[in-house]
């Protein structure tokens, strides 16, 4: 091995561990037991597709404009899989999902099918908004609590859904719920228990917050370091190349005088 070898390979080793220790970490993670947030969690996703699913069909005939028409069919598609995933969960923890379908949503969906027009985009626009900003902080904390592997993708599917939804259906112009105002007490619970969070809803409603994914970031670093590590290498082989010359040696045709010492000893 050439001198600084060893050296670069050893920084890129550092560098690599450093980038992809968090990914590791959380995919030798131990997958543990569903808790009750975890099951009562399967359970509102499933319910809130079985009401995204019938309002998206709905809006193939009753919606007005070609933009609602288009978010529905994008909702519908999405929470599809979402259910599909929703139910997969549910079967590896062997749970039941019987529930009926909550009186909040079968009133939205009583109320959207006498509608048509200007009239059902609006409504249809505010029902998904229900669904969706009460799903997605209670699918966040499962993502950041749960200790179940598959509890925890069903919570980043949704998480991953629900951000891209919302932002969409605010720039509609047609949502006309609001949010909770600022003097809503900082103990209000949304379903589930889970403390409403208006900072993280403000972030979904604009696109932005936290949710983007890490390893575009890590993967980002990882990169940054390597050049690093090759602008380092390439110094280190460089220098080693370059002509050493020692204490006693000369260059050729110029005879060496005799040290003082030398000269003394004889």
């Amino acid at each position: 091995m050439r001198p600084g070898t060893g050296t670069a390979l050893t920084l890129f080793a550092a560098a690599l561990l450093l980038a992809s220790a968090p990914v590791a970490a959380h995919a030798e993670a131990k997958d543990g037991a569903a808790g009750a947030l975890d099951l009562d969690f399967v359970r509102r996703v499933h319910n809130t597709v079985l009401g995204v699913t019938p309002a998206a069909a709905l809006a193939k005939d009753s919606s007005a404009t070609a933009g609602v028409k288009s978010l529905a069919a994008q909702a519908g598609a999405q929470d599809a899989q979402l259910g599909t995933l929703a139910r997969t969960t549910a079967t590896a923890l062997k749970l039941n999902l019987t529930d009926p379908l909550p009186a909040d949503e079968q009133a939205g969906l009583a109320t959207l099918r006498q509608h048509t027009g200007a009239v059902f985009d609006a409504r249809f626009v505010n029902f998904l908004w229900s669904l969706d900003s009460t799903l997605l902080p209670i699918a966040t904390t499962v993502r950041a609590t749960t200790k179940n592997a598959a509890v925890r993708k069903l919570a980043e599917r949704a998480e991953a859904i629900t951000t891209g939804q919302l932002p969409l259906l605010q720039r509609s112009g047609l949502l006309q719920m609001v949010t909770p105002s600022a003097s809503l007490s900082a103990a209000a619970k949304l379903p589930g228990g889970v403390p409403y969070n208006q900072d993280l809803m403000a972030k979904a409603r604009s696109g932005g917050g936290s949710f983007m994914a890490t390893i575009p970031v890590r993967l980002g670093v990882l990169a940054a370091a390597l050049v690093v590590v090759l602008v380092l290498a390439w110094r280190l082989r460089a220098r080693s190349r370059r002509p050493r010359h020692s204490a006693g040696a000369h260059p050729v045709g110029v005879t060496r005088r005799p040290s003082s010492m030398s000269s003394s000893s004889r």
